[in-house]
């Protein structure tokens, strides 16, 4: 049950004091434009922060997630009339001592101009949303955690992983070079430096949907590159904070419910059918026979295989005269083929020599997402991904066991919707990756027992367990024979033979 749930129906004003505040404000923009608003007048209510979402307004929701998330220590209530809203149902938050109303004098951007920084508003500050009540403690986690030292930075999501879980979800998608985004109405703020951005936003504000018109703030060779799409989003947010003074950066997040907030009925019906979802999981507890798909990546759900491809990525971006090591890499490949050395050994050599001995967790995070994000554009099959929603229809659960790193297979799982992968994993010396891997390679008969270690740390008995697994290549055969159902995905020759021969599913995915 995660931090949000647990508060769910509890009176704040009954809690314990917190003993645990971080060093981040978070103002939470409650107010609203000019005239009524048209979500606020179809529900019966005075402002669209108290609408209600599965019993209890968005406003309140945002509030116990701020009151939860760790890195939150001051939370400021940003309206027109604040003691209107926090009035009746809300009448805890005004007795809440980490809980400030303020009044907003202007526009947004001016009206967080005015108070970040304050004494009531220290920096840095975290401005969300009273609409956005999809928010959890572990997205706000995450993305202050990224957040780093840049002094502006700005979440969105990216439109393939809204529509891998959402397809039919309608968003405002603002198109670059890398891809549609749709903004998450997160915002990081570190310091008093960001004035001067916060002063062209309040002059920009009414094109704040438009990524043209909005570019065109920052200059005409911006706008241009915008206008053509020759320029990804993260490097336009960067040179638009170049042009201020100020280092800018975009966070790509990989949950889609950080794009949904909540503007119009539609959303408002999504958005409940969400948070009902998530009442019911944490409230329902864990079948006795449970039902698991596992699916293997490279050539199962990518096009390609992965490994190889992001590492002269990495290098690419991180240190390009590594490439020129490429012989020494295939050197490592030969041997490995004439079996003088391990599968194992020779992925330690070729991390060691296209990214180095050791690379910061950092960096090697900054990597993992940037090619995610171009795995999860182009390189996952849509077909798998339609297939990965199959199962979770049929109220299965899905995970990832593959041969591939952790270190970035994670963010491609991420993208995807899987929370769960059974993989390689290399060592760690503190913050620094190294070129050594931690434990077996999840190949062959290791990936068999990988995964049933995986289910001794879920407590999920075997024998009550249904598998179903979804794999390319014969190497997987150990694995193919401990399931119950195995699928063979765009088989090798040598696995189209097996599965002929056993009457397995062939699946051909493009």
């Amino acid at each position: 049950m995660n931090y949000l749930a647990s508060l769910e129906f509890q009176d704040v004003e009954t809690k314990a004091p917190e003993t645990r505040q971080g060093g981040w404000t978070a103002i939470v923009l409650a107010g609203q434009r000019p005239g009524t608003d048209p979500l606020a007048a179809a529900f019966g209510e005075t402002h669209k922060a108290l609408v209600q979402i599965a019993g209890q307004s968005m406003l309140s929701r945002v509030l116990r997630t701020m009151l939860a998330a760790p890195s939150i220590g001051r939370i400021v209530v940003l309206a027109q009339q604040p003691e209107a809203l926090l009035a009746g149902p809300l009448g805890w938050a005004t007795q809440h001592p980490r809980i400030v109303p303020m009044i907003s004098t202007g526009g947004i951007a001016q009206s967080i101009a005015d108070v970040a920084g304050s004494r009531d508003a220290p920096w840095p500050a975290f401005v969300t949303t009273a609409d956005h009540p999809l928010l959890t403690v572990e997205l706000v986690e995450c993305f202050l955690g990224r957040a780093d030292e840049t002094d502006i930075s700005v979440g969105a999501v990216e439109q393939s992983t809204v529509q891998a879980r959402y397809p039919a979800c309608k968003r405002t998608w603002l198109k670059f070079s890398d891809g549609a985004y749709s903004g998450a109405n997160m915002f990081a703020l570190r310091n008093s430096k960001t004035a001067a951005a916060l002063r062209l936003w309040s002059a920009a504000e009414q094109d704040r949907k438009n990524a043209v018109r909005l570019f065109l703030h920052f200059g005409p060779r911006l706008a241009a590159r915008a206008i053509t799409r020759t320029i990804g989003f993260d490097a336009a947010i960067a040179a638009a904070g170049r042009k201020l003074g100020v280092s800018a950066r975009l966070i790509a997040l990989d949950d889609p419910d950080a794009a949904i907030d909540v503007d119009k009925p539609g959303d408002h019906q999504l958005a409940e059918a969400i948070l009902r979802s998530r009442a019911e999981k944490s409230a329902t507890p864990a079948p006795s026979h449970a039902q698991l798909s596992i699916f293997d990546l490279d050539r199962t759900l990518t096009r390609k295989p992965t490994y190889t491809a992001f590492l002269a990525f990495a290098a690419l971006r991180h240190c390009p005269w590594r490439l020129a090591l490429a012989p020494c890499v295939v050197a490592c490949m030969l041997a490995y083929l004439a079996g003088f050395i391990s599968r194992r050994r020779v992925k330690e050599l070729e991390q060691a020599l296209v990214l180095g001995r050791r690379i910061s967790r950092r960096e090697i995070a900054s990597l993992a997402d940037r090619y995610a994000h171009k795995i999860a554009r182009k390189g996952i099959s849509p077909a798998g991904l339609a297939r990965i929603r199959q199962e979770r229809a049929e109220g299965r659960q899905v995970i990832m066991a593959t041969a591939a790193n952790a270190f970035y297979l994670d963010a491609i799982a991420r993208r995807i919707g899987i929370e769960d992968v059974v993989a390689t994993r290399s060592m760690w010396d503190g913050d620094d990756l190294l070129a050594r891997i931690d434990g077996e390679n999840c190949y062959g008969a290791a990936k068999r027992d990988m995964v049933c270690a995986y289910l001794e740390t879920r407590q999920l008995c075997r024998e009550q367990t249904s598998v179903r697994f979804f794999s390319d290549h014969v190497s997987d055969l150990p694995t193919f024979e401990w399931a119950d159902e195995a699928i063979a995905v765009n088989p090798s020759p040598a696995l189209r033979k097996v599965a002929c021969e056993r009457n397995w599913p062939v699946l051909r995915w493009a």
